[in-house]
């Protein structure tokens, strides 16, 4: 009997059965050719482990609909060809089509124009277009689309769709949602038009409904059409729930599938990737309320979806149609298939950190916990296991869990030592943070396969020479992690301070007055964790601005909670502290006048100290045969780091 029914329902919608009722929904982890915007094998690869994983359809993201004005970044997928340069795309895209189509998914592909977010580096100089014309921050100018650009800019998306089309795609996503050109036109927070183009919601949908039946009419009805629409965007003045009902009503007839997601990109992108800070199936209600609303379009819910059992029951009260899943499938690409056999616990858990789209800005299209994301190239070159050796893994940490889990899926005897009565590591505090929900089954998930598997665990064992000695590994990989940095300031062998990690122990009481010197993401995010409680806090920061360890997506969630609990969290930067004294700290601020803040407890998040001793002392070891160093004792960094060296580390061993 299935577990999940309606889930793994099939559903037909005109010609295209669509397998089960889950999406793999757009995401920016894409690397085309500079020159001719045609895919890469790696991006071949990445959506292809998509659909081996289960999914109904596999949508790609965000490509471009010109080579002129439509782009938002450097290097871009586009469809059409450049018959000027000779270049034809189409054979790279149907080799994605055809990996997709292989494992039973239906291939789609998201077509957009970035409107007026675009910059002139992106355009060859040519001024960014949208709805208004105004002028940037930067000194660009903006230009207002007048009626030829449109039909333009309709006939670019039609062509695109029909390209998407005859590249094997059997369905293409309109971008309409996240602030982009096809949402500027119809937010009423972008659009200030005074034509026939502009007011009314009628009007304001005039230029969006103008590109979908331009796609319509080139493509023929046998050619599904998908709209995504930010049904909220949280932007003042901005586009709200009973507008969007009104234009899906519009849509009735034109389109195939409505696809609801929130937010704009780049003024409210914590609701377009939904942060740690809301909760899973956060936009399910306004998905929901287009039904109820009385649209006719089968409706395509997003938004951090994870549990088999909430997303089964969204099906079978009709709440949706189907459930449109991102990052989790960047997290575990097999989720679907894994959720289908009853395998749930086996299903690595999305963090919602946001590194793989945030992390774009820093060259890092990576996910924390799937090593292999966009790096499935590597496999091709990763040798069999040709003698099953003997691996010691200490460090029971993320790091050491990942690499002994990977040894023993390789076939090698394991043995993990881990000196504390459980494993875990830095990750435990997420028991205690109501906010580190998805990183606490992350680790859990560790614990969990880490038992599965033939690893001999040994709790409550201090690694040393002697151990080493008595076990004789092979091979042996090291995860020792980090300590917390002790900050030593004048005064404060009298008046204790502590590590902000104390909060998370039983014992700590929290008082109402606290100062967390250091304003990084740690900092940032146990003042929030305090505040919740009922502390006042008050964040003393170096620098000029907060958590420059974070991604913007995360950042942009961070300081919306702080924003929010501003009566809570005061926050002070470019500032010094001096000293600890009995009434107080005392701090420089940026003028360089002394200041005193009275407080009833202070901490300090100024980073983290590898645990460097270890290595070295086990390294003097002759016995082994190959050795490696992983995660924060190399150095102290975040999860992906012991994740993907830990990963790696294990694989090596051949």
């Amino acid at each position: 009997m299935v577990k999940y029914p309606n889930l793994f329902s099939p559903k037909k919608i005109k010609n295209i059965t669509f397998r089960n009722r889950i999406f793999a929904a757009p995401s920016s982890l894409v690397w085309p050719d500079y020159y001719t915007g045609m895919p890469d094998e790696s991006t071949v690869f990445y959506y292809e482990d998509k659909a081996r994983g289960g999914a109904a359809s596999v949508t790609l993201s965000e490509t471009v609909v010109n080579r002129t004005d439509a782009a938002r970044r450097a290097n871009n997928d586009i469809l059409v060809p450049d018959f000027e340069k000779n270049i034809f795309p189409t054979q790279g895209w149907l080799k994605v089509t055809d990996a997709i189509k292989r494992h039973g998914a239906v291939p789609s592909i998201q077509i957009f124009h970035s409107g007026d977010t675009s910059d002139l580096a992106w355009t060859g100089g040519r001024p960014p277009i949208g709805p208004d014309a105004f002028v940037k921050e930067d000194g660009t100018i903006v230009k207002e689309m007048d009626k030829d650009d449109m039909k333009r800019v309709a006939s670019e998306f039609a062509e695109s769709a029909w390209y998407a089309k005859y590249a094997g795609f059997q369905k293409v996503m309109l971008h309409g949602a996240h602030g982009w050109l096809l949402a500027q036109f119809l937010s009423p927070a972008t659009n200030h038009r005074k034509d026939e183009y502009g007011g009314s919601l009628e009007n304001r949908a005039r230029f969006p409904i103008m590109v979908v039946d331009a796609v319509r009419e080139r493509c023929g009805e046998d050619f599904l059409i998908e709209y995504r629409i930010s049904a909220r965007e949280y932007l003042e003045g901005g586009l709200e729930i009973d507008e969007a009902v009104e234009f899906a009503k519009m849509l009735d007839g034109k389109i195939d599938l409505l696809h609801v997601s929130a937010g704009s990109y780049y003024a409210t992108k914590q609701y377009t990737f939904p942060s740690i800070y809301l909760p899973h199936g956060c936009n399910v209600s306004l998905a929901e309320a287009m039904k109820k609303g009385g649209v006719q379009t089968p409706i395509v819910t997003v938004g951090a979806h994870y549990n088999p059992k909430d997303m089964e029951k969204i099906i079978a009260e009709g709440k949706a149609d189907f459930i449109a899943i991102s990052r989790a499938i960047i997290a575990d690409p097999q989720l679907p298939n894994k959720i289908f056999a009853g395998r749930e616990q086996d299903v690595t858990p999305c963090l919602r950190c946001t590194n793989c789209l945030g992390g774009k800005y820093d060259g890092r299209n990576e996910c924390d916990v799937n090593p292999l994301a966009g790096n499935e190239l590597y496999t091709l070159r990763m040798p069999d296991v040709k003698n099953k050796r003997k691996v010691l893994v200490i460090g029971g940490g993320p790091g050491g869990m990942k690499s002994a889990i990977t040894a023993a899926e390789r076939g090698h005897h394991v043995t993990l030592v881990e000196k504390e009565a459980d494993l875990g590591g830095n990750l435990k505090f997420t028991e205690k943070d109501s906010h580190k929900d998805d990183l606490r089954r992350f680790k859990d998930y560790l614990i969990h396969q880490t038992y599965k598997h033939a690893i001999d665990v040994k709790l409550n064992t201090e690694a040393n020479l002697a151990l080493v000695n008595d076990i004789n590994p092979q091979d042996i990989i090291l995860a020792s992690g980090a300590s917390p940095t002790v900050l030593t300031l004048k005064g404060s062998d009298q008046y204790p301070i502590y590590h902000a990690t104390k909060v998370y122990e039983p014992s700590f009481n929290i008082r109402k007055k606290i100062v967390m010197i250091g304003g990084g993401l740690m900092g940032c995010e146990i003042a929030i964790h305090l505040a919740e409680s009922g502390a006042q806090v008050t964040i003393l920061e170096i620098m000029d601005s907060l958590a420059r360890d974070s991604n913007r997506i995360h950042q942009a969630a961070l300081f919306e909670m702080l924003e929010k609990m501003k009566d809570l969290i005061h926050i002070k930067l470019k500032v010094k502290v001096t000293e600890i004294t009995e009434s107080g700290l005392k701090y420089l601020d940026e003028n360089e006048e002394e200041k005193i803040l009275e407080s009833d407890t202070i901490l300090y998040a100024v980073g983290m100290r590898p645990n460097e001793e270890i290595v070295e002392e086990i390294r003097s070891w002759d016995g082994w045969e190959s050795f490696r160093a992983i995660g924060d004792c190399t150095g102290a960094s975040v999860v992906r780091k012991a994740i993907h060296t830990g990963y790696f580390a294990a694989m090596d061993i051949i």
